[in-house]
């Protein structure tokens, strides 16, 4: 479903870009990747990775110090990742009530992943935090790598002579590997199990490798920001969450000066008003100005949440006037249609009032 909102609009924001157009920003529920049973309706958050044994919490230490990560970042990283979880579950989805309860169990070694909790251990812990299933971070790694290129800047002195000057551009890829699974109370056992791959590029330059290096952010900052980034994608792994489209539109046609005044209605937020211009310059005579107007009318469906209705006018643009955007718009808001629908599954069993 996600590729509603990557690969075909971005053809289509480079069309419409090149004829005159803005822009508005949609938020909508994406669906989970993976649905949940009816009767998980709250869960709690649990951090599964502190070390069990004192050779695991040496190997730890040793590991951090060796690799210059320092002391203890896997550790807060991980519960970086655990927050991030909780918060994007109550807070960007409504699927699921989210207890504030952190649960810090014991089990990390050597190994990924470790088997499963038991059955009655996940029982007990839900009745002990009054929730019906646990979200829970069983794997935490981090892995840095360095890597630096040379190049040569330019000066010009007082005297206009410009001199060349060695250079250092530094990159640290910071990649964490994640390890969640979530139970359920009813159940006792794994009702998802995810292994999550997440990174980032940070960059620095300087004159020399040293000063390159300390425009890099800190190991832990960088890891910290890594895991902010696992612990959103597996909420939205298990939830419907909300995302941010982008939707272009017209802002002109030549020989319709309304174009211009509902673009700017629009830029208002007077989506009424402006689809009131629109529907007259729709009635246009020439099909290139009416297949404009038709497409905005669906855009302004859209943004009042009105699919079908988009749906409609997109088709006239598509195919009354041969708009070749709204060809592309027309399968981009089919999509979406499709994805409402296995989101209104996925959240029938929220009681209404969330």
């Amino acid at each position: 479903m996600n590729k509603l909102y990557t690969s075909t609009f971005t053809l289509l924001c480079a069309l419409l870009l090149s004829a005159c157009a803005s822009s508005v920003h949609i938020r909508a529920l994406a669906p989970a990747a993976v649905p949940m049973p009816a009767n998980l309706q709250s869960v709690a958050t649990a951090n599964r990775i502190i070390p069990e044994s004192r050779r695991d919490k040496f190997f730890d230490a040793l590991e951090g110090a060796f690799t210059g990560e320092g002391l203890g970042v896997d550790r807060a990283g991980a519960d970086e990742c655990v927050n991030v979880v909780g918060q994007a579950l109550a807070n960007n989805s409504y699927r699921f009530r989210v207890t504030q309860a952190q649960l810090q169990l014991l089990g990390r070694s050597r190994e990924f992943f470790l088997p499963p909790l038991a059955p009655r251990y996940v029982q007990d812990l839900c009745r002990r935090t009054q929730v019906d299933g646990l979200v829970v971070l069983e794997a935490f790694d981090s892995d840095m790598l360095l890597s630096h290129t040379n190049g040569f800047r330019t000066y010009k002195d007082k005297e206009g002579t410009e001199h060349k000057v060695p250079t250092v551009h530094v990159e640290m890829i910071m990649k964490i590997v994640t390890g969640f699974r979530t139970y359920g109370v009813a159940q006792g056992f794994v009702l998802d199990q995810a292994r999550q791959e997440d990174q980032l590029v940070f960059s620095g330059n300087g004159d020399s490798y040293p000063e390159a290096l300390r425009q890099l952010p800190p190991p832990e900052e960088c890891i910290r920001r890594v895991a902010q980034r696992a612990g959103d994608g597996y909420a939205r792994r298990i939830a419907p969450s909300y995302i941010d489209l982008n939707r272009n539109y017209f802002t002109q046609a030549k020989k319709d000066a309304r174009m211009k005044e509902a673009a700017l209605r629009a830029e208002a937020g007077d989506w009424t008003g402006a689809a009131t211009l629109w529907q007259q310059s729709a009635r246009h005579l020439d099909p290139r100005i009416a297949g404009r107007a038709f497409y905005n009318l669906a855009v302004a469906c859209e943004v009042r949440g009105d699919l079908p209705a988009a749906i409609d006018w997109a088709k006239k643009s598509a195919f009354t006037c041969d708009n070749a955007q709204a060809r592309q718009y027309l399968r981009v808001l089919n999509d979406r249609m499709q994805a409402q629908a296995v989101v209104q599954e996925q959240l029938k069993s929220v009681p209404s009032g969330n």
